[in-house]
């Protein structure tokens, strides 16, 4: 499976020439990678006003000034007519100043691309980008705190827990972005290690499977030799099924998704 990228990325000029007024800008573009939107999504503010689509599938829009701001695009085969990957956007213009929070909504599981791109007063545009891997029936959260007046960029937070981090290896795995089966199971279980050390109060121990879960998922994609040996080429019967792969996207997701762990639990990663 492949992301939808241009079409993520061609959207937001769009829909950036079509924004004015005081207050700053908020706009959206995410993609799946299928035929239909697999991710949907919600804003919430820090008085629990919302706008965007609920898990119930309700279309809400209670943040002021976001009425008609959700819509949903999608590529079609000329020759065929078939339809391509479907992207969900919306803008919000004017956006008030806040705290905000934006909830994925995953019908089902998928890689995800996320483009947010903020517009203070002075016409300053703050833009951050992120992939992913969102499991059916989870959530995917991100917050920030929007200013328009301010001359600091927007600043973006993924919310990270080593539960969703065991989701989303499960998800790469999955749709085939990271493998085998074998390999899998391994980084899985540095992960439950983990957890058992943070249940224990042992966070440098936790930090370093944190650690060593990213130094594996790496040697995979450089295609490093397993340090378990499970690379044994000799064993001609398990050999194809033991070789390792990690994406570009998964090594990317998993590892900053780590990182993210390793300092929340006051430690420093160490690559």
């Amino acid at each position: 499976m492949r992301f939808a990228w241009i079409l993520a990325l061609a959207l937001l000029p769009q829909a950036a020439a079509a924004s004015s007024g005081d207050g700053g800008v908020f706009i959206i573009a995410g993609t799946g990678v299928s035929t239909r939107a697999y991710v949907q999504f919600y804003l919430e503010n820090d008085i629990g006003q919302r706008t965007g689509q609920l898990p119930d599938g309700q279309r809400v829009a209670e943040i002021p000034g976001t009425a008609d701001c959700y819509g949903v695009s999608s590529t079609a085969n000329d020759a065929t007519g078939e339809r391509g990957s479907e992207n969900v956007e919306f803008q919000l213009s004017p956006f008030p100043a806040g705290h905000y929070k934006l909830v994925l909504l995953p019908l089902a599981t998928t890689a995800y691309f996320l483009n947010m791109t903020t517009r203070n007063d002075n016409m300053r545009r703050a833009r951050s980008n992120f992939e992913g891997y969102a499991v059916a029936g989870a959530t995917v959260a991100y917050s920030f705190d929007f200013a328009p007046t301010s001359s600091s960029p927007t600043v973006v937070t993924k919310s990270v827990t080593l539960v969703g981090l065991r989701q989303s290896v499960q998800a790469a795995f999955q749709i085939g972005q990271l493998g085998d089966g074998g390999f899998v199971s391994r980084l899985d279980k540095i992960l439950a290690k983990a957890q058992s050390d943070i249940d224990s109060g042992k966070n440098k121990q936790a930090a370093d499977r944190f650690d060593e879960f990213i130094h594996r998922l790496d040697s995979a994609f450089k295609k490093e030799p397993d340090p378990d040996g499970n690379d044994d080429a000799s064993d001609k019967k398990n050999a194809s099924s033991m070789k390792r792969f990690v994406s570009k996207t998964a090594l990317a997701s998993l590892s900053a998704d780590a990182r993210t762990l390793i300092i929340g639990l006051g430690e420093q990663p160490k690559k």
